[in-house]
């Protein structure tokens, strides 16, 4: 968290130190930063990075998640998508509706998220501002479609598709009369309500800068309330399985595997920053998972079906 040439901290790594430490002053209760995610982030991950093609596809055990995009959107891929996922689960659980609205602006909207504005549009994605690079996101993840696929003795096939209908403004930089409203679709609003995953929303946004340390963060509060609740003391996990999960990039070979291991300890790292109890040990070719409290401490997911 260094800059290469000093030893000194980057401006945006001194800014998410000072922001994972003040998460450890106040319960996210009593600061209204109570969250919630899908439960289907916590099986397999979206891509991290801009992928080829409308079909994606990441394994976890017995289940499989494709992720099917609309013609010519491109698939969701990054924090955008994972930010909006838990946008959606925190309101669908706070007002039980399938109708949201989304905000005056696309620049309101960004506020919700907890994203800075900056610039317009730009040919390249990286260059792109934060309105702009939304906006793309929002067309994408939901005009996708979410499969889960559960093989076993059982099969079991849940089709998410995100949105039934998205309204908003022509121009971005402007309010519109009405306010953007997005209305859930059915299945995707029973799967959030039956098992919610409570995140805290700081923690989110400490972590918007790395798709993987969200993916991270949300995997090991979710497995720590699973194994507390299962009296397990620890879990055993083969780093094969992990790259499978993980929207991540690299090859399935010795070198991708070393990469992938490389780029979930520094992802692990700036985690346990804000969430400091979790607790892993990488067994070489195993990550262990020693049981601890959850983020958010609960009884039991929050379900209300």
């Amino acid at each position: 968290m260094t800059d290469s040439g000093t030893g000194a901290l980057s401006r945006h790594d001194a800014r998410f130190i000072r922001d994972a430490l003040s998460i450890q002053d106040a319960d996210p209760r009593d600061t209204h930063n109570l969250g919630y995610t899908a439960r289907i982030l916590t099986i397999a991950t979206l891509p991290h990075r801009a992928q080829p093609g409308d079909h994606f596809e990441r394994t976890n055990g017995n289940y499989r998640l494709v992720v099917q995009a609309m013609p010519g959107a491109g698939l969701p891929f990054g924090s955008y998508p994972r930010l909006l996922l838990a946008w959606l689960a925190t309101e669908i659980v706070r007002t039980r509706q399938r109708e949201l609205a989304i905000g005056a602006s696309m620049a309101d909207f960004l506020r919700q998220l907890g994203l800075g504005r900056s610039g317009g549009r730009a040919a390249h994605a990286r260059s792109a501002g934060t309105i702009h690079r939304l906006k793309c996101q929002i067309m994408s993840l939901f005009g996708s479609r979410l499969i889960l696929h559960k093989q076993s003795s059982r099969e079991q096939i849940e089709l998410l598709q995100i949105g039934e209908r998205f309204d908003f403004w022509t121009d971005p930089a402007k309010p519109g009369v009405l306010p953007g409203t997005l209305r859930v679709s059915e299945p995707l609003y029973e799967h959030i309500l039956r098992a919610p995953v409570p995140v805290d929303l700081r923690a989110l946004r400490a972590l918007k800068r790395s798709p993987l340390a969200l993916d991270v963060y949300t995997w090991l509060t979710h497995r720590n309330f699973v194994q507390q609740n299962g009296g397990r003391k620890q879990a055993m996990v083969p780093w094969g399985a992990l790259q499978r999960q993980f929207g991540s990039d690299y090859p399935l070979d010795s070198r991708g595997r070393a990469d992938f291991k490389k780029a979930f300890h520094s992802a692990y790292r700036r985690v346990q920053l804000v969430y400091p109890k979790a607790s892993v040990r990488d067994n070489g070719d195993c990550l262990t998972l020693i049981t601890t409290a959850p983020h958010i401490r609960t009884h039991r997911l929050i379900g209300t079906r």
